[in-house]
């Protein structure tokens, strides 16, 4: 539940965004102060200023004529608000990083956190992956997607012949092993108003409902006013200490939900990463490439079963990484992350990180310094 204070900021925040829907720059001296600073992955702190603010938008719409952001998820702690922010558009305008209009079609997501004071905004870190947005551009090479195997295409397969799934709509539907993942209505159509997962597993030709979580996307989920916000910010804390920073997974068991997904892009129906199992995936992967890989919290802010942290890294680069080689060198980055807890785990993380800005440590001859 949102009180005075909070619903001020929240009714800033959002009015922040629909500028950028809006194309309504007019209205940005309303919400943001002039000293508004902005921390970007790319840009670093700029001080911006509603003039600033409207300048770096409108470069990006110019691109994206039609790009827009929907609010899936928004709390607020004290001064301090965050939400959950896909990104969708159409690359059909000017051109943007050096790069033509292709017509391809862009989503990516963010995990942005900001600060307010007397109802403006003064202060913003906005958390996402430029190499998703410069790869989808068609500014940097895409990894291949993962493949399923001959197993889970069976799987799902089995469960499309069996599941009534005429006439529902996904955003995701996918397999990992003998688990099914479903999750949508699509949630570029602005009349979406809801986001439902749900977790089905096949066993001897049988298809059973596991699990399933339905928000409210439009209005954004607020977080549960029934959890207990300080077993959130105190779950997380521990996953950053025990797991992010000790790399010890056997924690997970006590801290993470069996049914645990991980969005690495922050888009709300991505489902990359599944379970423990997913989780050791995730990152084994990072943890291969830097070793002794640490994440410090920064600055978290919770509501409810809701999360937000941001977050520094640091690690020493002894293996492969996005195809680049090792270097032996540290490297350092940012990232703003998400978390969804449920009966004291965590059940859903949504994540973003500066994988450009490793890419770049590591290559220093690598471009692509503009940024949304």
């Amino acid at each position: 539940m949102f009180d005075g204070t909070s619903e001020i900021n929240a009714l800033a925040a959002t009015r922040f965004i629909e500028v950028f829907n809006n194309d309504d720059w007019d209205t940005l001296p309303e919400v943001v102060a002039p000293e508004f600073v902005l921390h970007h992955p790319m840009g670093g702190t700029m001080q911006l200023g509603p003039e600033g603010m409207a300048s770096v938008w409108g470069h990006f719409k110019a691109a994206l004529p039609d790009a827009w952001h929907p609010i899936p998820v928004m709390i607020t702690d004290g001064d301090y608000l965050a939400n959950l922010l896909p990104t969708y558009g159409t690359f059909n305008g000017q051109p943007h990083q050096g790069v033509p209009p292709t017509g391809e079609w862009l989503e990516y997501g963010m995990v942005n956190m900001v600060r307010l004071e007397n109802g403006k905004l003064v202060e913003g870190w906005f958390g996402m992956d430029p190499l998703v947005e410069l790869q989808q551009m068609g500014a940097a090479p895409s990894l291949p997607a993962r493949e399923l195997t001959p197993f889970e295409k069976e799987n799902l397969e089995l469960f499309e012949a069996t599941i009534g799934v005429e006439g529902r709509r996904f955003d995701n539907l996918t397999a990992f092993g003998e688990t099914i993942v479903a999750l949508g209505p699509p949630q570029f159509e602005p009349e979406t108003s809801i986001r439902e997962l749900d977790v089905y597993r096949l066993a001897d030709g049988t298809v059973t409902h596991v699990y399933s979580n339905v928000l409210t996307s439009n209005p954004p989920y607020t977080g549960n006013p029934y959890a207990d916000t300080e077993l959130s910010r105190l779950t997380v804390k521990r996953f950053f200490e025990d797991v992010l920073a000790g790399h010890d997974l056997k924690v997970l068991v006590d801290i993470a939900s069996p049914d645990i997904l991980i969005h690495p892009t922050a888009m709300p129906c991505e489902a990359t990463f599944y379970g423990a199992a997913g989780v050791g995936t995730w990152l084994g992967e990072q943890w291969a490439a830097f070793p002794d890989l640490a994440l410090t919290e920064t600055h978290t802010i919770a509501q409810g079963d809701i999360a937000v942290t941001r977050w520094t890294a640091k690690g020493t680069s002894k293996g492969d990484f996005m195809m680049l080689p090792p270097t032996g060198e540290v490297v350092e980055f940012t990232g703003v992350s998400m978390y969804r807890i449920e009966d004291g785990l965590i059940a859903e993380i949504w994540d973003t990180r500066n994988t450009l800005g490793i890419m770049k440590q590591l290559n220093p001859s690598l471009g692509g310094d503009q940024h949304h």
